[in-house]
């Protein structure tokens, strides 16, 4: 059941039934003073002028007393006015009795029919419980039984009939005002739901952020949120969008003299729903991006608008161009450094293979290759710094001699302190034989940390100490240089942020070494680098990463890192007499290096300074691998091979050599893309002998297989 008066929709009815009342009652009155007097005509018409006085008395009294209250009830409140209909309505309901027993008892059906409506129009709609309900019904239905018992009295003898009226005038009297008030009820509570539809709708349309705004088809606001009033400031929306610069992106004719307020106008023209993106608005140095959507507002043709403010977006966008930029021209940087580096180191090693070497000449030797490596190593700070912001650094992990790669890192730095005072020191404590991470990034790490302290160490002691614990590998680089001012910290973790306070500090560098240490300790698992410093004692540059360590292993079951292989030359010329290797580079000296390499294993080559060439060379000659550069003219290497091997099927090319890539790139990215384009096998220069030779006599012998 209903009838709860104290819920929202029941406060809502009460207060439309309050304000319903006056005008019902007004209506009331009208009606009530018009029916006697024209009662009253029609009996003088009928009946004469000098009859009935009685009953036009009271007709006339009637009117006189409807006027007076309806003047009456003007100037009272509600609660007033309500009580007054519930008595005039049993006034009503008595007068109604009275014509009809008194006057015209044959027209008695219609003065009860008068007397239920009296009650539905003035009475049953103010009913908020059912005890009032069912009281009112109960009134009603004794009022008429006792009318009609006055005219016609009750036949005792079979009260059935009297009964089952009484309780069928009960039960529909009140089962219409009861559905009647559930009808209202429910008009209430939807009145209440769209009323909170329309709240939360216009709160949520408050709380964006976007300026919102609907305009009429002569430019009118009609609606517009509180970011829309804002963005406005008391101007008219014509103010608004003719002094602000816009930029027309989103049309196929991007005429500059177009100003948003005629490509709004434009959009009036257009169907029903259509919607339309019109560009970049400036105002006031902020960039607002607008939208426009024909709508009906009221039944009536609109535009709704939304600017939304990208001035940070447009930011972003431009700084992650200018970071892919910087990406770009560094990868391209250092792969061009590297590639001189590579057939430097190349070469070098070729040399140190002649027997007819001296001391002397195989230590310069060494300083040729320890420097190029070291080249190589600020090289690639720039490449994985670059790697680092686009996101596609990769880490390959393997066991290693992680004491060899100290060796070789102390061997690179104390090149660089030849004729200095300082004086370098390797301590280890309970390392394994092998650990499992990443060497090239270790190494890398490491030879930043030694560099960095030579550049603030004019003299004393450089130490590096490394200690395994509990599965993490402990790195401390310690020196007895000049130290860092505790404020200049923090730049040494900025990209080319180089720290110069004094003019003998060495200069070498490009500020990237310890930023890429850092980001690589992280990449390692590590939490980055930390430091120690003190002005005039020195600094301690330390980091930890997880590694796993391993047993010590036979000779057998791994080499050495960087062994040489001696195998007697005659026998490797036999194996290779009859095949000849293509090689593919643009860059001159860095074929002919790849050239002098295999003719020292007695492998004949043959080279071309693009792809173009070697396509040429291919069809006209059986070669037994191709070592393809990636990065040439004319026609790359990637396009080469896809070249090759279309040329391979329809038959242009009798034979489809093995095509190993070598490249200066390290990222996974270039690798993968080698493959993809039909290369067999990749090479990073700079690239060992030994590890060259066993690529292309693998890929010759599972060619020939």
């Amino acid at each position: 059941m209903y009838f709860k008066s104290e819920t929202e929709e029941a406060k809502i009815l009460d207060k439309y039934k309050q304000d319903s009342i006056r005008r019902r009652l007004d209506v009331g009155f009208i009606c009530g003073g018009s029916i006697p007097i024209f009662h009253v005509i029609y009996d003088i018409i009928f009946n004469g002028l000098y009859t009935n006085y009685a009953l036009r008395a009271v007709s006339l009294g009637m009117t006189l007393y409807y006027y007076y209250f309806m003047k009456m009830m003007q100037k009272k409140n509600n609660s007033f006015v309500m009580t007054v209909a519930i008595m005039l309505t049993e006034f009503g309901n008595l007068m109604m009795g009275v014509m009809a027993i008194v006057f015209y008892p044959e027209c008695l059906v219609f003065y009860s029919q008068t007397s239920a409506l009296l009650f539905v129009y003035c009475e049953s709609f103010l009913i908020l419980s059912a005890r009032t309900l069912v009281i009112m019904a109960a009134k009603q239905t004794i009022l008429w039984a006792f009318f009609s018992y006055w005219i016609s009295g009750f036949n005792f003898s079979d009260p059935a009939p009297y009964i089952t009226g009484m309780v069928t005038v009960f039960i529909f009297y009140f089962f219409i005002a009861y559905f009647d008030y559930v009808k209202d009820i429910k008009l209430c509570k939807s009145k209440i739901k769209n009323r909170n539809m329309h709240r939360n709708i216009l709160s949520v349309v408050e709380a964006i952020s976007d300026s919102i705004m609907v305009l009429d088809d002569n430019f009118n606001i009609i609606f517009a949120n509180t970011c829309g009033k804002e963005i406005l400031n008391n101007k008219t929306p014509f103010e608004f969008f003719m002094n602000s610069k816009y930029y027309r992106r989103y049309f196929k004719t991007k005429d500059c003299d177009i100003n948003i307020y005629a490509d709004i106008h434009i959009l009036y023209e257009s169907s029903l729903g259509t919607e339309v993106s019109f560009g970049i608005l400036n105002h006031n140095d902020e960039l607002f991006e607008w939208k426009g959507k024909v709508i009906k507002w009221n039944e009536k043709l609109s535009i709704i608008l939304c600017g939304r403010n990208v001035t940070h977006v447009v930011k972003m966008e431009k700084e992650s161009n200018e970071s892919q930029y910087k990406s770009a021209l560094l990868r391209t940087v250092t792969h061009e450094l590297r590639t001189p580096a590579s057939a430097v180191i190349s070469i070098a090693q070729l040399i140190e293979t002649s027997q007819q070497l001296s001391l002397d000449n195989i230590e310069r030797l060494d300083i040729i290759k320890n420097s190029c490596s070291y080249q190589l190593c600020l090289i690639n700070d720039l490449l994985d710094y670059a790697q680092v912001i686009s996101g596609c650094l990769k880490i390959s992990n393997i066991y290693f001699n992680i004491q060899q790669m100290l060796l070789d890192c102390i061997k690179i730095i104390r090149i660089q302190l030849y004729e200095i005072t300082v004086k370098l020191n390797l301590v280890t404590k309970d390392l394994p034989d092998l650990i499992y991470s990443d060497p090239h990034r270790i190494k890398q790490i490491i030879l930043n940390l030694l560099s960095n302290a030579r550049k603030f160490t004019i003299k004393g002691i450089i130490s590096l100490e490394i200690s395994y614990e509990k599965s993490w590998l402990i790195v401390k680089c310690i020196d007895t240089g000049i130290g860092i001012p505790q404020d200049k910290l923090k730049m040494l973790f900025v990209p080319f942020g180089k720290i110069e306070c004094s003019g003998y500090i060495n200069p070498q560098g490009v500020g990237l070494g310890l930023v890429i240490s850092d980001m690589l300790v992280k990449e390692l698992g590590g939490e980055g680098v930390k430091v120690e410093s003190e002005i005039d004692k020195g600094s301690c540059f330390s980091f930890s990463i997880p590694v796993t360590g391993g047993s010590s292993v036979g000779d057998s079951d791994i080499a050495e890192e960087n062994a040489r292989v001696n195998l007697p030359s005659i026998y490797i010329k036999s194996m290779h007499i009859k095949d000849e290797v293509l090689v593919v580079d643009d860059i001159c000296f860095n074929a002919e290096a790849l050239t002098q390499m295999l003719k020292s294993q007695g492998i004949a080559t043959s080279y071309a300074l693009n792809g173009d060439d070697a396509i040429n060379r291919l069809k006209k000659k059986k070669y037994s691998c191709v070592l393809m550069d990636c990065e040439m003219p004319i026609m790359d290497g990637w396009e080469t091979t896809r070249k090759i091997r279309e040329l391979y099927e329809n038959k242009d090319i009798e034979y489809l050599p093995p095509i190993i890539a070598c490249t200066a790139h390290t990222s996974e990215i270039i690798i993968l893309k080698c493959k993809e384009a039909g290369m067999d096998d990749a090479i990073i220069k700079p690239c060992l002998i030994d590890v060259l030779i066993s690529k292309i006599k693998y890929w010759i012998e599972k060619k020939d297989c």
